[in-house]
């Protein structure tokens, strides 16, 4: 098994699924970096670890099930979900994710990710739980594929021209199996791809979407016209030199409270 795939294979089943941060010590740099949207957790003890120990706590024995993972034997990449029991909601609840890695050889050093929490709410209040994808046959031991610089120029341009918003429902957090579409429509939308990756045809990406909000979640009817932000995590399959499957997770939920904690600043 390739080092990275095996360290990898602890990250998800050794530590993220166990609980167990004594692994986390043993796979993670002390100055481990956590991107998640807007906000970044610097540091393994000091900020990692109390961040995940607060989901932790709020979904004992949570699960985790890799739908997807590749990797070019430098850097990685995941698309997953996790799912577990609320207490607070007594609730099931299984929501998407999408990831990117990087590490110093023999730690992971730096993660980028996004996971639905969007979705997530909508279950907990119905008490409707989603299905989970089926889990890959075999993640940690798939070829490990070179990168592509043509074919991440080419999910780079793709995003730029605001093809993420645009790409066929079903493509962005929760659409498949949502009882209706919530997708945030952007207007006069500016995008920064703020990291890329590929092995062979696949390429996943981190990228800030701006622009001025105009419509697509039910919350936000009335704050039409509002400035935003949107952060998206995901992969692309690129096939035959063009855009392929689109799998992406999107920081809509955290996107809407930045919406209406600005207008609640603006009225005062």
């Amino acid at each position: 098994m390739d080092p990275l795939s095996h360290l990898m294979q602890r990250y998800c089943f050794g530590y993220t699924a166990t609980h167990d941060f004594s692994v986390a010590d043993q796979i993670m740099a002390d100055d481990y970096t956590f991107f998640m949207g807007e906000h970044e957790f610097k540091g393994r003890e000091e900020a990692y670890k109390p961040a995940a120990d607060r989901q932790f706590e709020a979904y004992p024995g949570l699960g985790f099930t890799v739908h997807e993972f590749f990797s070019n034997g430098d850097r990685c990449a995941m698309y997953f979900s996790e799912h577990g029991y609320s207490k607070q909601f007594d609730a099931l609840t299984a929501w998407h994710g999408a990831s990117l890695y990087r590490w110093n050889g023999e730690r992971l050093a730096e993660c980028r990710i996004e996971q639905d929490y969007y979705g997530r709410r909508r279950q907990l209040t119905s008490k409707n739980p989603d299905p989970i994808d089926p889990p890959a046959c075999a993640p940690w031991v798939g070829p490990i594929e070179p990168a592509s610089e043509a074919n991440e120029r080419l999910v780079a341009q793709w995003l730029e021209r605001g093809g993420l918003l645009k790409s066929r429902i079903g493509s962005l957090d929760d659409e498949r199996v949502a009882p209706a579409i919530a997708r945030v429509i952007f207007a006069d939308e500016q995008v920064k791809v703020l990291d890329i990756m590929s092995a062979g045809n696949r390429v996943a990406f981190q990228a800030r979407i701006d622009g001025s909000y105009a419509g697509g979640l039910d919350e936000l009817a009335g704050h039409e016209g509002a400035d935003a932000f949107l952060y998206a995590t995901g992969v692309v399959h690129v096939l035959d030199d063009a855009i392929g499957t689109v799998r992406a997770v999107t920081d809509r939920y955290t996107m809407e409270r930045r919406i209406l904690a600005a207008a609640r600043n603006t009225s005062r």
